[in-house]
């Protein structure tokens, strides 16, 4: 599986997240300690970012493994935000390892990013899920994953909730992968983030085995304050906590809280196109 990890506060270098910690983005790469197949996530990097002037989110990705990548080592020292994501992939089986399907995945003003994945995939899910998105969100997708699809799904879903809203949106997004999946004997198995100038949701999800790995941090010293989740902890600071399975956090100017994060609850109806 891959390793992400997102952070809202102040200001930073790139940097102070994917390579300057002990165990940051860039040593999870080539030394993951939670991932279950693997010690190596070495198919690719993103990272995405708001600038702190205002503006759509930026964008880096390789196809190369973030440890031998040249952007990736001079780019995130030249780079400050106060929220953004990094991605590094470990592909699944019989999916291609190309640009198109490297995350991240910039939608709208959103960034998008999982570690997981749908079953089964590709195929009939891939076809079913597809069906449900607006014609724009279908015309959009341009890969193979399933990384790809949720994302211009959870974008559909976001049209669709009046107000806008980002869990709510990602809510109905899973529900609907997890009702197509059922019906092909699958299953979901995803964590997401979606982040926006305003902060960030992150979602640790499966429906039927143990959910992959996710942690949180807000407050400490040592991040200024900053709240942060990733697949494993940046350091062996005492702050880092396990995000517990089916459980939704949220990084805003309100701080960092958590709650349950069920597929139940009140359907979005098509509606007017949030701007």
């Amino acid at each position: 599986m891959c390793r992400i990890v997102a952070y809202y506060g102040p200001p930073v270098r790139l940097s102070a997240v994917l390579s300057e910690p002990p165990h940051g983005l860039e040593n999870q790469s080539h030394d993951a300690r939670e991932m279950t197949d693997s010690r190596v996530a070495g198919d690719g990097w993103g990272v995405a970012w708001f600038p702190p002037v205002g503006g759509p989110p930026g964008m880096i990705k390789s196809l190369l493994p973030m440890w031998s990548c040249e952007n990736a080592k001079t780019a995130p020292p030249a780079i400050a935000s106060g929220c953004f994501v990094g991605h590094v992939r470990l592909a699944s089986g019989g999916i291609e390892t190309c640009y198109l399907n490297t995350p991240l995945y910039l939608l709208g003003d959103h960034i998008f990013t999982v570690n997981g994945s749908l079953e089964p995939w590709p195929g009939p899910l891939s076809r079913a899920l597809r069906e449900h998105l607006d014609d724009e969100d279908e015309a959009a997708v341009r890969g193979s994953t399933d990384a790809e699809m949720l994302g211009a799904l959870w974008h559909t879903c976001l049209r669709r909730t009046d107000p806008p809203d980002a869990a709510a949106a990602l809510r109905e997004a899973l529900r609907l992968a997890h009702e197509e999946a059922v019906v092909l004997g699958g299953s979901v198995k995803m964590n997401v983030i979606v982040a926006g100038r305003w902060g960030f949701v992150a979602v640790r999800y499966a429906d039927k085995e143990e959910a992959n790995s996710l942690y949180y941090t807000a407050g400490e010293d040592r991040w200024d304050g900053a709240a942060l989740v990733a697949s494993e902890p940046l350091d062996d600071g005492a702050g880092w906590q396990r995000v517990k399975p089916s459980t939704l956090v949220r990084a805003d100017a309100d701080g960092l809280r958590s709650e349950p994060f069920t597929l139940k609850g009140k359907r979005p109806q098509p509606g007017r196109v949030p701007t």
